[in-house]
């Protein structure tokens, strides 16, 4: 009945996204080959429509001498510069449709590298972003008017489940909303309680909050059986995934994206990490990720630099499923830490380091210069002076002997201000040999 109830509701005021999801559930089974042949026609149609219809490609096509009508592969983007975050903040009318779409209206990103930014989005667009994440959340076994609970952070996300409207729409769809940023002392065991009361198919959240729960869960032998869980915005390590998978019973999956461009690629259950190429352009120029959107017809985005690291794989994936492969998915540039010895050190170094560690409650890496690490910890007296003394040496060792280590002990380390957490973090700026 809930089902039923779901799909009517969908489809009265959002049918273009049920037609959308057939679409696309059809289309991730094509082979490798088809599915590229597809991508390359959404691809020829955004451009052309951008050459056509928005004031900055016009003039940069023109000025390249690059004619949409002549792509035939994603390879023919190379043709065209990057798009940068400082292009968007100073060139944003004149990367605005014009005419623009009569539904179009203006989204911002969650600001954790401190630089938020306005983009526009039409009904279409959004449209689409969903019906991917419900492809996605399909393959964890959960199907539309399932309950899902959200362990979630972001301001942007959580205005439509606020208030006596928001609680209501929230019992009609099947949504639990949790506060990420409200995870600490009895309110872990408050949240547990509550996910096991609403039964959900599917938890969805970020790495760290989901760690901080499944952590007290299984402290308190209060395990709980879900059908899946799906985590986003962080980087999930090896570690946290395990525990997710022994405090929940069931598979985790991993989904990438951002706010410019939706959900990205979502992990199968065989464990590859799928672009949704219905959607999205993803290059990888010198590890770092470039995004083309192909449904945003307010402000089309091309070879944008979201400033995240990721290398693709020609490999094709045990599940069957045509779409293309991540790899190497690294998180944001700013989450890279770079040693006195000119050595790009990834946050991963630091989370497997620190990984069960008696004491260590959490932590963050911090490079406040070019040789200077400090490292913030909320922890127990068992962490004491040999276990830092310990990971001095590991880092010294197998980071770089340049480093000056400073630690600093602190009740709280809070989350960015979208609600997500940075193990890493470095401070200092980027120069253009960086790139």
């Amino acid at each position: 009945m809930r089902r039923a109830l779901f799909r009517a509701w969908l489809n009265a005021r959002a049918a273009p996204l049920l037609a959308y999801l057939a679409r696309i559930e059809e289309s991730q089974w094509l082979s490798r080959e088809e599915v590229d042949r597809l991508q390359v026609g959404k691809l020829r149609a955004i451009l052309e429509y951008a050459g056509r219809n928005v004031p900055y490609y016009r003039d940069l096509f023109h000025k390249q001498g690059f004619e949409p009508a002549s792509v035939r592969s994603v390879e023919d983007l190379t043709r065209l510069p990057v798009l940068e975050r400082e292009t968007l903040l100073t060139h944003f009318d004149d990367l605005c449709a014009v005419p623009r779409p009569p539904d179009a209206y203006a989204r911002s990103t969650g600001g954790s590298t401190g630089r938020p930014l306005r983009f526009l989005v039409d009904r279409h667009e959004m449209a689409t972003r969903s019906a991917h994440i419900y492809r996605g959340f399909r393959w964890l076994g959960w199907d539309l008017g399932d309950r899902a609970a959200y362990v979630w952070g972001s301001d942007i996300d959580a205005r439509e489940h606020r208030g006596a409207m928001g609680r209501v729409r929230d019992a009609f769809v099947g949504v639990l909303w949790l506060d990420a940023f409200k995870m600490a002392g009895d309110r872990l065991d408050a949240h547990l309680d509550r996910i096991r009361r609403f039964d959900p198919a599917a938890l969805i959240g970020y790495p760290s909050s989901l760690h901080l729960l499944a952590r007290r869960a299984l402290t308190t032998e209060r395990p709980l059986k879900l059908r899946g869980v799906e985590s986003s915005a962080e980087m999930l390590a090896p570690g946290v995934r395990r525990d997710l998978q022994l405090a929940f019973g069931c598979p985790v999956l991993d989904r990438y994206g951002c706010r410019e461009a939706g959900v990205v690629a979502h992990e199968c259950p065989a464990g590859s990490l799928h672009v949704n190429s219905e959607a999205v352009v993803l290059e990888s120029a010198g590890g770092e990720v470039l995004l083309t959107t192909l449904n945003n017809h307010a402000m089309p985005l091309i070879r944008y630099r979201n400033e995240d690291l990721a290398d693709l794989s020609a490999a094709s994936c045990a599940c069957g499923r045509g779409l293309p492969l991540v790899k190497g998915l690294r998180g944001r540039v700013s989450d890279i830490i770079r040693s006195p010895g000119g050595r790009l050190i990834h946050g991963e170094f630091f989370t497997h380091l620190f990984y069960d560690v008696p004491g260590v409650i959490r932590f963050q890496v911090a490079q406040t210069t070019l040789d200077r690490l400090e490292i913030r910890v909320v922890a127990t007296a068992d962490f004491g002076p040999d276990r830092r003394r310990a990971m001095e040496d590991a880092i010294l060792k197998n980071a770089d002997g340049g480093f000056r280590i400073v630690w600093r002990d602190v009740e709280e380390i809070p989350s960015g201000p979208s609600g997500k957490f940075r193990f890493t973090l470095s401070e200092i700026t980027d120069t253009p040999a960086d790139r």
